[in-house]
């Protein structure tokens, strides 16, 4: 039998569905308003590639079982750290 990856947010699947609801919710709100941030100061192609950055940084973290809430700022500075390495030599939209 071949093996299944363990994926965190598979997992949470196994939660009760109103915390899975919440954490998405959330989650939700963070990359909305990180996203909203990139496009004013660098552009929608730039905020696209945020995004993108954001989505695969939560795709790593281990999501809870419990009442435990994420800490969705941690996922945005490390996605925020992505977009500053990109355009670091390029000036921002203004």
């Amino acid at each position: 039998m071949c093996e299944e990856e363990r994926n965190p947010i598979v997992a949470t699947q196994q939660a009760p569905a109103g915390l899975v609801a919440d954490l998405l919710m959330t989650a939700e709100r963070e990359l909305a308003a990180f996203y909203i941030a990139v496009v004013r100061r660098y552009g929608p192609e730039e905020a696209r590639r945020a995004a993108y950055d954001w989505i695969k940084e939560i795709e790593t973290m281990d999501w809870p079982l419990d009442k435990t809430v994420l800490n969705w700022r941690h996922v945005s500075i490390v996605a925020a750290d992505c977009v500053a390495a990109r355009v670091i030599e390029r000036p921002p939209n203004l």
